[in-house]
């Protein structure tokens, strides 16, 4: 009988060939790079084990993880809402991320993603901040229309943004012609 997918056959997960110990001492490094608080606070707990703890190899896997070089900081997609600017009609812009392409092909400089109807899908100025791909600003938008819906009258509406970081350029989702800061 085979194991289920993701399942687990003499401690080597079937799927990726890794041991439970290397998967646990992949998600303690990508956590130490990525959520150095979380780290610390499970590094703080698993501290006060007892002796006789019969895991200590997990413990000081845990303990000792090291961030590959190749472990690189994760992008953050924060959402601002915005109240009563750049209102776009909520159907044109859940239109839009049905119509998006899906590619992980770099934006560049296109400030306009996507447009459908009076809503647009804008980016920060190129080289303001590393580039997005169609992909990922689809995702994006995602977010902010789950995010940033809101009635109006006998309307729904979508007005929103994440802003860039170190991660990514600036991503509007709105009514607005131009820009996107």
């Amino acid at each position: 009988m085979n194991p289920p997918q993701g399942g687990v056959q003499n401690g080597i997960t079937v799927d990726t060939n890794d041991t439970i110990l290397d998967i646990i001492k992949e998600d303690a490094a990508g956590y130490k790079a990525n959520a150095p608080v979380q780290y610390t606070e499970a590094v703080a707990f698993y501290a006060n084990t007892r002796s006789d703890d019969n895991h200590s190899d997990l413990i000081k896997a845990i303990v000792d993880a090291a961030p590959d070089e190749g472990i690189a900081k994760r992008a953050t997609f924060k959402i601002n809402c915005d109240a009563n600017h750049n209102l776009a009609f909520q159907s044109d812009c859940q239109q839009l991320i049905r119509n998006m392409l899906r590619s992980k092909i770099n934006i560049g400089d296109t400030r306009l993603a996507a447009i459908h109807g009076g809503c647009r899908l804008r980016v920060g100025p190129y080289r303001s901040a590393p580039d997005v791909t169609y992909n990922t600003a689809h995702a994006v938008a995602i977010l902010i229309e789950e995010k940033c819906a809101r009635r109006i009258g006998c309307c729904q509406f979508v007005s929103g943004s994440s802003p860039k970081n170190g991660g990514h350029r600036k991503v509007c989702l709105s009514s607005k012609r131009s820009g996107c800061r």
